[in-house]
Parts: structure tokens; C-alpha cells; sequence
């Protein structure tokens, strides 16, 4: 890899990373807001349901946010090795 490739990879897990603790750290607020929009739009639900299903889309961005920003930590591990291992010039 090149360095201005290795650049660009570091740009690229950065974003990632970032992505990725936007939805662990804001997964309450993307959880609520799309079981409130699940619920208007079925026209009311049950308490139980309800909580299901906000339980539900909660853990769903944890699980995104967490699969993110851990292949950013791979992936930025992976990029500074191969910095490291880039030739000096």
C-alpha cells in the first residue's frame, strides 16, 4: 500500500469509527423515535408490545454501532501495522 492509500484508509476507519459510536452512544434516542413512529403508525399498541418493540430497535443499533466501530478498531490496527511496515523513502 501506498501512503496516500494508507491515508485514505485511515479516513475511511475514522468515519467508520465514528458512525459506529454515533449509534452506540444516540441508540436510546434512534430506538424511541422509530418505536414511536412504529406505534403511530399501527394506530396504538399494548404496553407490553410497545416496550418489546422499543427494546427491540434499541438493540438493534447497539448491535450495528458495536459491529462498526469494532471493525474500525480492526481495521485501524491493520493500518497502522502496515504504516509501520511502509518503506521510508
Amino acid at each position: 500500500m501506498t501512503e496516500n492509500q494508507l491515508k485514505w484508509t485511515g479516513f475511511f476507519v475514522t468515519v467508520i469509527g465514528v458512525v459506529g459510536l454515533v449509534l452506540i452512544f444516540f441508540s436510546v434516542d434512534f430506538g424511541t423515535s422509530l418505536a414511536d413512529s412504529w406505534v403511530a403508525k399501527q394506530g396504538g399498541a399494548s404496553t407490553e408490545r410497545y416496550h418489546i418493540i422499543l427494546e427491540s430497535y434499541i438493540h438493534s443499533f447497539l448491535i450495528a454501532g458495536n459491529i462498526l466501530f469494532g471493525f474500525s478498531l480492526l481495521f485501524a490496527i491493520f493500518t497502522y501495522f502496515a504504516f509501520m511496515l511502509l518503506p521510508k523513502r
